[in-house]
Formats: structure tokens, C-alpha cells, sequence
């Protein structure tokens, strides 16, 4: 059994290198290009940030870009998935989908809240904050929880099976 919890370890740790590498990098470290936008009349809460739901996805969708609204869509709810997948094996207090709901948020606040950090601080939308992202992360660790639901009982019944089928 531990040596099952270290492979979920793991692949957390693999996954988290890979969230961040998605989500926050590369970071725009180049002074001049930094200094240049800072010249620019930036408002860090209108320009590039969402903070009406689903607004964003009705804008494109009117414009005849329905395959952005399905991509952003797949890959907002697939972020944080492996965290309601994963945390459960690691975590028994994580068994909860309550619980499950509130650490995908506070997740994937963090990580908007990081981006917002960073596009005010080089003073362009880099990294924009979106409610859309924050909203379907949260679900996508939703996801991830029933599924690990599921498994869990798929695996139940078929040890249940095969335990019986052995002690016949």
C-alpha cells in the first residue's frame, strides 16, 4: 500500500510541474519588453480580464469560433481533474465532494490570482484573471472526484468478485 501512495505522489508532483508550466509560465522576464509595456496605458481590471461568467465563451461563440469556446472549454475542465482523481488516494478527509469542490477552487484561485499578480505587475494582460476558468476548473476537480468514485467502487466489486471466486 505505501508503495502505492508513493506512485501516486509521484505523479502529483509530475502533474504540478506540468499545471505550472501551463498555467503561470513562461514568465516575461526580458526588461525592456516589461519596461515598454508599463509605458502603456494599462487598467489591470478592464483590459483582458473576465470577471462576468460565461461572457467571454458567449462573445466568441457569436463570432463563429465555437472550436475556441470547445477548447478552452475541454481544457478548463481537464486542468484540475487529476487533483479530484488523485488527492482522494492520498487524502481520506479529501473523500467528500464538498470538500473535493473547495480545494479545486482554491486551487485554481490561486492560480488565477497568480496570473492577475503577474499581468499587473508587468502592466499588460499577460496572464489574465477569468471566472470561466475558475468556474470549470473548480468542476473539472468535480470530474476528477466522481470518477475516483466510481473507480473506487468499480474496484470494490471487482475484488469482491474475485475474492469469492477464489474462496469457492
Amino acid at each position: 500500500m505505501a508503495n502505492d501512495k508513493h506512485l501516486v505522489i509521484v505523479c502529483l508532483i509530475v502533474y504540478f510541474f506540468e499545471l505550472i508550466s501551463v498555467t503561470i509560465f513562461p514568465l516575461p522576464i526580458d526588461h525592456h519588453l516589461i519596461a515598454n509595456w508599463r509605458n502603456d496605458s494599462y487598467h489591470p481590471f478592464l483590459y483582458g480580464n473576465n470577471f462576468i461568467p460565461f461572457y467571454f465563451f458567449v462573445d466568441i461563440y457569436h463570432l463563429g469560433l465555437q472550436f475556441f469556446v470547445i477548447r478552452s472549454l475541454g481544457g478548463n475542465l481537464i486542468l484540475l481533474l487529476p487533483i479530484g482523481l488523485l488527492f482522494p488516494l492520498l487524502f481520506d478527509k479529501l473523500r467528500n465532494l464538498k470538500r473535493m469542490l473547495l480545494t479545486g477552487c482554491f486551487i485554481s484561485l490561486f492560480i488565477e490570482l497568480t496570473q492577475l499578480s503577474i499581468s499587473m505587475y508587468v502592466r499588460n494582460s499577460y496572464r489574465s484573471f477569468d471566472v470561466d476558468d475558475l468556474i470549470l476548473n473548480t468542476s473539472g476537480a468535480a470530474i476528477g472526484y466522481l470518477l475516483f468514485c466510481i473507480l473506487r467502487s468499480l474496484y470494490k466489486k471487482l475484488r469482491f468478485k474475485n475474492d469469492s471466486f477464489i474462496n469457492i
